[in-house]
């Protein structure tokens, strides 16, 4: 993979990349709307009625109009864009039938040109109204960090998923002029580290600094050392209040404890300030856990980052200080908009960010 990868990024005449992004999960039904929608299934297609199709989850296999097709895969074609759960995804999507956990599902695959997916991250994870070198540094990171993923997942049916578990993408419906600019003025650029496609992670706000990769994910990337940002006071979450129940934190806690929470504490700060470990303590015993594990059992919706200032039960709620958004690796998009607005370039907002990489054209 890393040969391939190398490969890649000294290739500037390539042709563009596409890749393949898993939209959607069903465990019954799939519909899907469109004007002149087309349905190709077991070698024929098909004119779909009034411009709707339903696809149910088969024993075997995907259904069609009550019928068990003979192959796992139902692709659907449009002039235009397809309506699915709301959102509009240009020309194709293909509906895969799979056994996920033991039981059948219908998986949604998405398959488009790089750079529009890109423009669609772009749209997607930011914004409206930022300045343009901010959305060109999230443009050079979002088409990274598809190519890393990619190339890593060429044994699946896609590449990356359409939520925050790889990157926001939301369809054609979020996309805008600057966001469509910034893919074309950075079109094919890439972060780069000794010639191969970097990790470009990134997040909402850092509370002022970046974590490093080693004590984010346990992974040394010397491109990720963790940064002073200081530019993203303007998020929305720079600074944040959690309050829970303490009967939630008992449920969430209860398979790691066994017994109600007395009490919890953090042990131990990363370099960059966040909390590392946190004492969890019951009437009888007591477990040290990460705390990004604790943030995933209370949710990350309620803990919007490991940046915590403070954690303590005030009578029966648990009462949380903290700032920043996520996990805190790579880019701060906040910061990213703080920075363009006063004035630098992409470039200098990626090498700030991930420091030692270089942007390379990968095609």
């Amino acid at each position: 993979m890393l040969a391939v990868l190398a490969l890649l990024c000294t290739l500037p005449g390539a042709p563009g990349e596409s890749v393949r992004i898993a939209v959607g999960r069903f465990p019954d039904v799939v519909e899907v709307k469109a004007a002149g929608l087309t349905v190709v299934a077991d070698g024929k297609r098909t004119p779909a009625e009034r411009g709707v199709v339903r696809i149910s989850a088969g024993v075997r296999g995907p259904k069609l109009g009550g019928r068990e097709l003979r192959g796992d895969v139902v692709r659907l074609e449009a002039p235009g864009t397809l309506a699915l759960r709301g959102h509009s995804y240009r020309y194709v999507l293909e509906v895969r039938w799979r056994r996920y956990d033991g039981k059948p599902e219908l998986l949604v695959v998405h398959p488009l040109e790089l750079e529009t997916y890109v423009t669609g991250i772009v749209s997607s994870e930011l914004p409206g109204g930022w300045p343009l070198e901010a959305y060109k540094a999230q443009a050079v990171a979002a088409r990274t960090f598809a190519l890393w993923q990619k190339y890593r997942r060429l044994d699946l049916p896609y590449h990356l998923e359409a939520s925050v578990l790889d990157q926001v993408y939301h369809g054609v419906e979020r996309e805008h002029a600057l966001a469509t600019q910034a893919a074309a003025e950075t079109r094919g650029e890439v972060l780069t580290w000794h010639r191969l496609v970097a990790q470009a992670y990134f997040h909402a706000s850092c509370g002022d600094r970046t974590e490093s990769a080693r004590e984010g994910w346990g992974t040394e990337l010397p491109y990720l050392p963790g940064a002073r940002c200081g530019m993203c006071k303007l998020a929305t979450r720079y600074g944040w209040n959690a309050r829970v129940k303490r009967s939630d934190v008992d449920r969430a806690l209860k398979p790691l404890l066994g017994e109600p929470v007395r009490t919890l504490a953090v042990k131990g700060r990363t370099a960059s300030g966040r909390a590392k470990d946190v004492v969890v303590v019951g009437a009888t015993r007591q477990r040290i856990i990460n705390a990004a594990d604790l943030r995933r059992l209370l949710g990350y919706s309620t803990l919007w980052s490991t940046f915590i200032d403070k954690l303590a039960f005030e009578g029966d709620t648990l009462v949380v200080h903290g700032k920043g958004t996520g996990h805190g690796v790579g880019l701060c998009q906040w910061g990213a908009r703080g920075f363009a607005d006063a004035g630098k370039g992409y470039r200098d907002i990626l090498a700030t960010y991930y420091p030692g990489a270089t942007v390379r054209r990968a095609y």
